[in-house]
């Protein structure tokens, strides 16, 4: 008798983790278009680092990410909670991730007209320095529960030195969305935070599938 109460206890136990650490790994987040504080002036900047993230989140998690579309014209800064709820219901995911570029920004110096050595090198000419720095914040909602959990804020910096060739220096002089840009110094920095926000978001992630759970029963 004593041993059949062990094994009842231990399957209910069983029964109760299990679907927390699934949940946990499999909840679906959404992502929105992120919206833009820089006033930078390129037109696809938010649906690019949706889709940054969004890839981000399939490539370094067990979380599942999907873009989430705006139809009717609304543009990401016009959301309110309501509605972020309300296109997270509709997408079916369990999370809405709503983004901001809060900056984004490089700045050159240079040294011209002399010889500069790199890497046991010597080039004459001008020896660029690029310096480029990018802050998101993205807001968190529960689809279960319509409340914000979280608003996490990231920032990252990268530096890089050239001898020719130009930089990209603000997000709208060129499309966000090319490879040039994603090689530039700038689009470094942002492929850096890209990734430390995600991971920022996977981390939580057994706080933001909690309402999921409760939302199955």
């Amino acid at each position: 008798m004593k041993f059949c109460l062990t094994a009842i206890s231990l399957a209910l136990s069983l029964a109760i983790v299990s679907p927390l650490a699934v949940t946990a790994q499999t909840a679906k987040v959404g992502v929105l278009p992120f919206s833009d504080a820089t006033a930078s002036g390129g037109a696809n900047i938010g649906d690019t680092l949706c889709r940054l993230t969004q890839a981000e989140i399939v490539h370094s998690t067990q979380l599942q990410g999907q873009v989430i579309l705006i139809t009717d014209g609304t543009r990401p800064e016009q959301l309110d909670s309501a509605k972020i709820i309300t296109l997270g219901k509709d997408a079916g995911v369990d999370i809405v991730v709503m983004g901001t570029l809060l900056e984004a920004h490089a700045e050159e110096s240079a040294q011209n007209g002399m010889s500069h050595s790199i890497f046991g090198q010597t080039f004459s000419g001008g020896l660029h320095s690029w310096k480029a720095a990018v802050t998101l914040q993205a807001d968190i909602y529960s689809v279960a529960t319509g409340q914000k959990l979280d608003s996490l804020r990231v920032s990252e910096t990268q530096t890089d030195r050239k001898v020719t060739g130009g930089v990209v220096t603000t997000l709208g002089s060129m499309d966000t969305s090319t490879p040039a840009f994603q090689n530039s110094t700038v689009g470094k920095a942002l492929q850096k935070t890209i990734a430390d926000l995600v991971e920022r978001i996977d981390t939580e992630k057994s706080k933001v599938a909690t309402p999921a759970v409760a939302q199955s029963k």
